[in-house]
């Protein structure tokens, strides 16, 4: 592998650290590319890596000509560091709910991760994302495992998926970016408050600070790890689960055990 044992001088060279130590050799690599500041550095960093990940590249058709100049400015990223991209759109133009973009993302996902017989899926969801992503399963009354957010890696369908950034805030994904010397491209989107997302972003986080005294996303992001690790306890202890299980050996259990049993 190329650029091995970064040192811990500035921001790109942690970011470097964390992906090269999620890298493990052998693996068929894709990689999720808005052309954002995250997605950009995760790509640059395995590229930099050395790993020559497919590019995956989802049009949800909400800007017009920006998107379409979205997908163009990833398609020469791609070229010119002699990846392979893979290029979706949505079906219809305009815009639609957040859970009708995450399905329709997915969906593009799933399907071009068995096209191109890739095993691992790279995104650069980073601490901020998980902060906002464990508040709105708060308010929807989510358990231990919702409350967890997304995991580093997790398994789903046929492939793994690996977030190696969820230790590093926003602002210091844009630090590397500026460190590494990258462009990106800017969504306006993720600043329109229809978004429930970008509500809790601009508003909610804001107040939150002010009312308790400090910024609270990086206590939620911890909160998920910690319940992320109670969880992956919770799977070993409780093990496999009967296809029929015994409903008199459950009755004995306690609730807590039940519940987990449930979900897993």
């Amino acid at each position: 592998m190329g650029q091995k044992g970064p040192s811990r001088k500035g921001t790109w060279a942690r970011v470097l650290e964390a992906v090269h130590r999620r890298i493990t050799p052998g693996q068929r690599t894709a990689v999720g590319l808005s052309g954002g500041a995250d997605s950009v550095v995760l790509a640059e960093a395995l590229h930099r890596l050395e790993v020559r990940p497919v590019i995956l590249h989802f049009n949800h058709r909400w800007r017009g000509r920006k998107a379409e100049a979205d997908a163009r400015w990833v398609r020469a990223w791609g070229k010119k560091r002699k990846l392979r991209v893979m290029l979706g759109r949505a079906a219809q133009a305009g815009r639609t709910g957040e859970g009708e973009a995450r399905e329709a993302r997915w969906k593009f996902f799933e399907k071009a991760m068995r096209a191109a017989k890739q095993n691992q899926l790279w995104l650069a969801h980073q601490s901020d994302d998980q902060a906002e992503t464990v508040l709105m399963q708060l308010l929807r009354g989510a358990g231990p495992e919702g409350l967890a957010g997304m995991g580093e890696t997790s398994e789903r369908d046929r492939f793994q998926v690996v977030r190696p950034l969820l230790g590093f805030s926003r602002e210091e994904i844009r630090q590397a970016a500026r460190e590494a010397g990258l462009t990106w491209r800017e969504d306006k989107t993720n600043e329109d408050e229809q978004s429930w997302r970008v509500r809790i972003r601009k508003k909610v986080f804001p107040f939150l600070a002010k009312i308790y005294g400090r910024d609270v996303r990086a206590a939620l992001a911890r909160t998920a790890e910690i319940l992320s690790g109670e969880t992956e306890f919770w799977k070993k202890e409780i093990g496999t689960i009967s296809k029929h299980p015994d409903v008199r050996v459950w009755r004995k259990k306690p609730v807590a055990w039940q519940r987990r049993a449930i979900r897993i």
